[in-house]
């Protein structure tokens, strides 16, 4: 299934001259990298290809860039193919639509199970046993024929290291380790110096605002929840931006006791969108679907009606129950 998927979508891919990619607003290690990662491959393939954001890219990724970025005001006319890439659906394209829309043609990959959307992909790309986007689009630029160039190799093993938690998530499986063994055995690759990037770059202001969100954690469930949460009010006291505290929910989950975390950050006009993530047992995914979200099974985002105390107050709940549900961890 996944091998036909791949064929067909190289097959469409080989026949189009123009590409835009199109990744999930709140873009994280695996959306940017894969979607750099397949516009590098592409441009050598000597398709005209640009990745289609209208967000700042988070500091800690921002050497994903490669050269690839443009803004959705520079489509402008018709193009070949829109390819969106680790997400299904309109609504994690906002502000993006209509120059999605533009392309001829539209595809999807995405490891994410997509259970409904409204558009008509001519060929759709989906495997929920992957770890990431990012080794499907391996998988990809191996059907092309394209080469493994550096910057190729190291967008794909951040997008792969990102989303397994530095391979620690269950979802890392032997063929996750044997992608970035081949990533390894590129000329000039070297891991350490990406990990630093990624993890070694903290702020003033991130430690500033983590101290301040974990001052407040809220836990539910005898310990086993743990529910952060960050305002526009602190963002403004603390003097950073949100994507500063991407990194709280990795501090909380890492408690002794806590199975499941979330953080619930306050968006514009009062709207409030939570991450969540388990550590070994607890389906977040289910609790996400009840609120209108998704993701996987251990790390899913959902958005939720305010206040800030009824929202933790509504997800606590139901963060309680999937960690009631199984008491005791998978074998």
């Amino acid at each position: 299934m996944r091998e036909d998927s791949l064929k067909k979508a190289a097959e469409l891919i080989r026949s189009s001259d123009t590409v835009n990619i199109f990744t999930h607003v709140n873009m994280d290690g695996d959306a940017l990298g894969s979607s750099s990662a397949l516009c590098l491959a592409l441009r050598d393939l000597g398709k005209s290809c640009s990745v289609i954001i209208s967000e700042e890219i988070p500091r800690y990724i921002d050497f994903l860039e490669k050269g690839c970025i443009s803004k959705p005001e520079s489509v402008t006319e018709e193009y070949d193919l829109a390819l969106m890439l680790d997400c299904g659906a309109y609504g994690r394209i906002p502000g993006r639509e209509n120059a999605f829309d533009l392309g001829r043609r539209k595809g999807c990959l995405d490891h994410h199970a997509v259970s409904s959307t409204t558009i008509d992909f001519d060929f759709s790309c989906i495997d929920a046993d992957a770890a990431a986007t990012g080794e499907l689009v391996f998988d990809l630029i191996n059907e092309l024929g394209a080469d493994l160039t550096l910057d190729i190799a190291e967008c794909l093993w951040t997008a792969v290291s990102t989303d397994t938690g530095s391979f620690q998530h269950s979802s890392t499986s032997a063929r996750t380790h044997e992608i970035a063994a081949r990533l390894h055995r590129v000329e000039g690759f070297d891991s350490s110096r990406l990990s630093a990037l990624l993890y070694q770059r903290k702020s003033p202001a991130s430690l500033l605002v983590e101290s301040t969100v974990v001052k407040d954690l809220r836990f539910f469930a005898e310990g086993k929840v743990a529910i952060a949460y960050l305002t526009l009010d602190i963002l403004d006291e603390c003097g950073c931006k949100a994507s500063d505290a991407d990194k709280i929910i990795d501090v909380i989950r890492s408690l002794d006791g806590v199975e499941a975390a979330a953080v619930i950050k306050e968006g514009e006009k009062g709207s409030f969108r939570a991450s969540m993530r388990a550590k070994s047992y607890a389906n977040v995914a289910e609790v996400a679907s009840k609120f209108g979200g998704g993701g996987h099974v251990r790390a899913s985002g959902c958005p939720l009606e305010g206040p800030i105390e009824h929202a933790i107050k509504l997800l606590g709940a139901e963060l309680t129950k999937a960690v009631e549900i199984n008491a005791e961890p998978d074998k």
